[in-house]
């Protein structure tokens, strides 16, 4: 649970300052955090798999959110 919340917030720090680049490299390092923790743990390979999964889709859809705020945040407004 705790990685889910990390995970959900730097994607959105991400969205609202950076961009894609900068994702790829973040859902790089999930996957491969992911993928070591889970072999430290010693967890069964669809257990690593499916969490891996889900902290990749977070990652997706936290910078989607970030994205969508940043977007609103800079349009400039109608009078």
């Amino acid at each position: 649970m705790l990685a889910i919340v990390g995970v959900a917030g730097v994607a959105l720090i991400i969205g609202l300052t950076l961009r894609a680049p900068a994702l790829m490299v973040a859902t790089l390092v999930v996957i491969v955090g992911s993928i070591a923790g889970g072999s430290f743990l010693h967890l069964s390979v669809q257990s690593t798999i499916r969490s891996t999964f889900y902290l990749v889709v977070v990652t997706q859809i936290a910078y989607l959110v970030g994205l969508a705020i940043a977007v609103l945040r800079h349009r400039p407004r109608r009078q």
